[in-house]
């Protein structure tokens, strides 16, 4: 009985000693939440370095200025990026280890439509919001979707259609070639293509070919484009699989004007030089958009990172888009008046916001941001950088032209 009594304390004083300890770390856990933590996971190794590091300096730079405003709540919004080398397994063990040892309050990445579709499940799994600011599959908002992500680039049909919308109204180019990466964002970005381009009255798809991405040798792919017939070839590659593509094929001589995603990267364009003249490209965002309130981002961001690499002098490619994502994100979070994932969620579904390239809404069925959409053509001369070709005038493509109807998602929320 003496033993069973003490067994009995022994329980008691290890519980409570337990129970102390364990409030003790309350407060300590709660001063260790004074900041808003946004986890990046990009690639930050590997082909792809280049386009991860800018996407990283983008939110990095975002969070800056909100910082310099006040932070969000009263708190220093704190970035913290990691690697996920463009792989899957590894942007889950990154995105779970900044939730659980880094505390994020929201969990983001840009690049590669197979990472997002990896890191919304562990958001959803820990009860956090995901952005993505950059990768497009129509699936993350469509039939993979789910409550606890959030989109504010264009969707693979929204790019396409922006692209072929320009191919409409601006040439007279009937025959067609796709030409994109071999995993879910270049198929459905070609899915997009092949929509759109049955509205086009005469046109013909004369090919179609997927490649690895991180291909070095494209000159079998455009021996086939050539022998096609091809005027344009659609393609949504991005970093070295465009800047290969387009330098091959002016290498091989080949005709044809590309209509693509990417091409407002003057590395890209440095690189290939007068290769690059002449092609299409099209997003939500260029650096051309003429009007006082992108004038004045620019000069902003310019002012910063102009004794930079060429890189990041402007906000070009997806960094302008990225930081603007960020600022929403922000605006969100303080609207909500809290990080927890139910009440951005409530906040921003339906949500507006204006960009410097006009009015944009998040569709509340399927978290996709609905914008306009923003064509340019590659310029021999550029008032940004002199000597480099670059994107010349805007062109706008209304957002109603490039919506998809929700009942056409392929998101069971949306019917």
């Amino acid at each position: 009985m003496k033993q069973h009594f003490f067994r009995t304390g022994l329980l008691v004083a290890a519980c409570l000693i337990l129970t102390t300890f364990l409030c003790g770390m309350v407060p300590q856990q709660a001063m260790a939440k004074d900041k808003i933590v946004f986890g990046v996971v990009e690639p930050l190794s590997g082909v792809m370095k280049d386009v991860g590091d800018r996407y990283l300096n983008a939110v990095q730079f975002s969070a800056k200025k909100i910082n310099e405003k006040g932070g969000l709540l009263g708190k220093e919004v704190v970035v913290i990026g990691e690697d996920g080398a463009l792989k899957p397994d590894i942007a889950t063990r990154k995105a779970t280890k900044l939730i659980l040892e880094d505390k994020a309050d929201v969990i983001m990445t840009g690049t590669g439509s197979h990472i997002s579709l990896a890191m919304m499940k562990v958001a959803k799994k820990y009860n956090k919001v995901f952005l993505t600011y950059g990768t497009e599959a129509a699936s993350i908002t469509g039939s993979e979707f789910n409550e606890n992500m959030f989109r504010c680039c264009l969707n693979t049909d929204q790019h396409s259609f922006a692209v072929m919308g320009y191919f409409a109204k601006h040439t007279k180019f009937k025959k067609f070639y796709i030409l994109c990466q071999d995993y879910a964002f270049g198929r459905q970005a070609a899915d997009g293509f092949k929509k759109k381009l049955n509205t086009i009255p005469g046109a013909e798809l004369v090919g179609e070919d997927y490649h690895p991405i991180g291909l070095k040798d494209f000159a079998p792919y455009i021996s086939k484009v050539m022998a096609s017939g091809a005027e344009v070839v659609l393609t949504g590659n991005y970093g070295p699989d465009l800047q290969n593509l387009l330098m091959t094929g002016g290498a091989l001589g080949w005709k044809v004007i590309t209509g693509n995603y990417f091409l407002a990267d003057p590395i890209i364009t440095q690189a290939v030089k007068e290769a690059a003249v002449g092609h299409v490209t099209a997003d939500s965002y260029v650096i051309t958009i003429d009007n006082p309130a992108n004038k004045a981002f620019v000069q902003e961001w310019y002012s910063v990172f102009k004794d930079k690499d060429i890189g990041f002098q402007y906000p070009t490619l997806s960094m302008g888009r990225c930081y603007w994502a960020i600022q929403w994100l922000g605006d969100v979070i303080n609207k909500a008046g809290s990080t927890d994932a139910e009440k951005i969620i409530k906040t921003w579904e339906g949500a507006g916001f204006e960009m410097p390239w006009g009015k944009v809404t998040m569709r509340a069925c399927d978290h996709q941001m609905i914008t306009p959409g923003v064509a340019a053509v590659i310029q021999a001369k550029s008032e940004f950088f002199p000597g480099i070709p670059y994107v010349g005038k805007p062109f706008i493509i209304p957002a109603e032209d490039i919506t998809v109807p929700p009942a056409e998602t392929g998101n069971p929320r949306c019917k």
